[in-house]
């Protein structure tokens, strides 16, 4: 099955980078002229934006150097266009990283063949008699030329992604792409003004149009850096703090497994699984106030001993609402022992009370608590657990997420 996978994926890729290959020819040998100066100007501009670009959820980057590569177009043709588009692909940051060799014709072909097709609508439908390049004809053109590049360079991207990891096509598409549609439409008018100015007052202009584009997509890397630093960082208590604890060694880990699991199943869009993922990773954060001592008790807990241990989803509630990116959604980590039937903690949340994120969490960390050895009791076997999820849903846990959990455990013994 991997190794199908894998082969479907090379052969995707290599088709991509052929045919982006092709368009090149083509667009050099149809439309010949190439200025030197709009390679040199335009590949300078492109090179520092593409090397300045910001990581997107799921995999890929963003960066304004559509503005800037689209504005080649408009101003020097195809041929010029399909050559700056080549230094889009040598990014330092991959050569750095040494990301493997079939990514880098991925992506070569994939901006081929975006840029290729792009300038062949370009050229055949673009008025060049036309007095200005404010013509509204001429704008149409310059949207449409926009937008074959944006879905061309999306839909590749995220077809590969989706063999790659195995997720839904569309659902990469939404998270992944989606919002960058207006971010798109912004940066085809600013090709348009990078155009209008160059072809006005010179190359000069560049400076002063291209640098405040590329400022702002840095700003944008630095706090997207910010975030998984921030992230990181908390990760890293969650580990220390399970690396104390050899009962619950790669627990949180494995409840986000889990939960992404449930969630595909459930056809979650991926922003949301995203987000799920990390709150699982971050669920028990709350220990972190809780004697050791007291988690690794033998025997029965006390009254009080269950009192300290219940304050743990409020204590990392209090903690994940300071997240930014994760403060809308802090109450699964609140409510995920919270039963259905209202005999959870710490409120007593029944039904549709607790927020589906909590639902879901509630499933994921129970089986994984059942399944691992713990100083008052022994880790259930998977049948063993199958068994108490069933019996438990519908009062413990939700009828719908706990079919799916068994469903997905069940999937796995087949395999």
């Amino acid at each position: 099955m991997e190794n199908s996978r894998s082969l479907v994926l090379r052969i995707y890729i290599f088709l991509i980078f052929l045919a982006g290959l092709l368009l090149l020819i083509y667009a050099l040998l149809k439309y010949g002229n190439i200025s030197v100066l709009g390679v040199v100007l335009f590949g300078i501009f492109v090179f520092i934006s593409d090397n300045l670009s910001a990581p997107l959820p799921k995999a890929g980057s963003v960066s304004v150097n559509f503005g800037i590569l689209f504005a080649s177009l408009v101003i020097y043709g195809p041929a010029t266009a399909v050559i700056v588009t080549v230094i889009v692909i040598l990014n330092i940051k991959e050569l750095i990283k040494k990301v493997p060799y079939y990514k880098h014709l991925f992506n070569a072909g994939q901006y081929l063949i975006s840029m290729g097709a792009a300038s062949v609508v370009f050229e055949r439908m673009y008025n060049k008699s036309a007095p200005s390049l404010l013509d509204p004809k001429n704008i149409g053109v310059i949207f449409l030329s926009a937008y074959v590049f944006f879905i061309l360079n999306t839909i590749l991207t995220a077809g590969v992604i989706s063999i790659s990891e195995r997720v839904n096509f569309i659902n990469v598409w939404i998270f992944n792409f989606a919002w960058l549609i207006p971010f798109h439409v912004f940066l085809t008018i600013m090709a348009m003004a990078i155009s209008f100015l160059y072809k006005l007052y010179g190359p000069f202009t560049l400076l002063f149009t291209s640098l405040p584009l590329i400022m702002v997509q840095y700003t944008y890397l630095l706090r997207i850096k910010e975030r998984r630093a921030l992230l990181n960082s908390i990760l890293q208590i969650v580990k220390i703090m399970e690396a104390k604890d050899v009962y619950t060694a790669g627990h949180s880990v494995r409840v986000a497994e889990y939960c992404e699991n449930i969630a595909r199943e459930l056809r979650l869009n991926e922003y949301s699984i995203e987000i799920l993922k990390n709150l699982a990773n971050l669920h028990d954060i709350g220990k972190v106030q809780i004697d050791l001592s007291l988690l690794n008790k033998p025997g029965r807990l006390s009254a009080s001993d269950w009192e300290e241990i219940k304050r743990h989803p409020i204590v990392g509630y209090e903690i994940v609402k300071e997240i930014t990116f994760l403060k809308d959604n802090a109450d699964a980590i609140l409510y995920h022992h919270e039963k259905v039937d209202g005999s959870g903690y710490p409120y007593g949340k029944k039904g549709d009370e607790i927020p589906l994120f909590a639902r879901i969490l509630c499933v994921a960390d129970s089986y994984d608590a059942m399944t691992t050895e713990r100083p008052y009791r022994r880790a259930l076997n998977r049948k063993e657990a199958i068994l108490e999820l069933k019996r438990n849903s519908g009062t413990q846990f939700d009828n719908e997420i706990c079919k799916i959990m068994i469903k997905i455990l069940e999937k796995e013994d087949q395999e």
